[in-house]
């Protein structure tokens, strides 16, 4: 576990971002966090707010509201940055497809000017939060990390591209650099447009839900606390420098499938129908984490059964009307 460290969180406030925010803050480190708050979805910073409030007394963090395209931020970063971990991005395949330069500008220029910030400040470590949508529909399964990149989105070519600069940065001037290609991550404060919530969402207020193409699609759902254990594993592990790890559970199941455990699980009356497959959807996610497992010591603990339960009693709970 990383203690008494000092660390840049960007995208502290959105859903991975809070969790790890949460985590950091127990073990007496200090956080600067960044996050533009956005418009993409709504109560990210109410979300990190109701975080961070228990830690106002003994100040152990510092939150800075702005965009990482803006260079005059970096100067208001105060302390001596042990390890970065670069969360922020511009989500959404779909939204990525119809508002490509947008992604393009803000993941790949944000993401150079914080390994820029790195490089010149001798941060110790940087974790870049990149995708599986890098690989694109698969050649074979499970996906190792050497799998051919073949992105079907601008999201995931946004990713891809900030790969490519975090080797160069690595291989150039040795920046200490670790990729993490994240699948599917699900659980509390998940963003709205993600399928499990969304899902939940229509169950709990007894709507119809919507699959995409035939509902035989293969997704590797990832508990978010073993994406956060992940995480704080590169963080930690000097092995992992220059270095790219899938980061996922390796037990795919259909979205049918899925959404029969769902139902299951709310016992409501089951409500569905199939629309057109949607552009940028791959058709399999599925992650080999041997790697991970070798130079991480990252084994994933939580099944989807357990996820599910713990998702759906956080959305009865507090956002059934979101």
């Amino acid at each position: 576990m990383l203690k008494n460290k000092s660390i840049l969180i960007t995208g502290a406030a959105g859903f991975i971002g809070s969790h790890l925010t949460e985590e950091l803050l127990q073990y007496n480190n200090y956080l600067v966090l960044i996050d533009n708050f956005n418009n993409y979805y709504s109560g990210k910073e109410e979300q990190l707010n109701n975080i961070v409030k228990k830690y106002e007394d003994s100040r152990d963090y510092t939150l800075i509201k702005d965009d990482l395209l803006n260079k005059s931020i970096y100067s208001e970063i105060e302390y001596d940055i042990d390890i970065i971990f670069h969360l922020a991005a511009q989500a959404g395949v779909r939204y990525s497809i119809e508002h490509s330069a947008e992604v393009t500008q803000n993941n790949i220029m944000s993401t150079l000017n914080i390994f820029e910030y790195a490089l010149k400040n001798n941060v110790g470590k940087v974790a870049f939060a990149s995708s599986s949508s890098v690989y694109g529909n698969p050649e074979y399964t499970p996906l190792d990390e050497d799998h051919p990149k073949n992105p079907i989105s601008p999201y995931a070519v946004s990713k891809l591209c900030s790969e490519i600069h975090a080797n160069y940065y690595y291989r150039e001037y040795h920046l200490p650099i670790t990729s993490l290609r994240f699948y599917t991550v699900y659980g509390p404060r998940g963003r709205p447009d993600m399928a499990i919530r969304k899902f939940f969402n229509l169950m709990l207020n007894n709507k119809e839900i919507s699959i995409y193409g035939d509902g035989e699609q293969l997704r590797d759902f990832t508990y978010i606390s073993d994406i956060i254990n992940g995480l704080i594993l590169a963080g930690e592990k000097e092995q992992s420098v220059g270095e790219v790890f899938n980061l996922g559970c390796s037990n795919p199941i259909s979205v049918n499938t899925l959404v029969e455990k769902m139902y299951e699980i709310s016992s409501k009356e089951k409500k569905v129908k199939y629309i057109e497959k949607q552009q940028g959807d791959v058709d399999i996610t599925y992650s080999n984490t041997e790697k991970a497992k070798k130079f991480l010591d990252f084994y994933p603990k939580v099944n989807i059964d357990e996820g599910l339960r713990n998702q759906y009693e956080w959305q009865k709970s507090f956002f059934r009307n979101d």
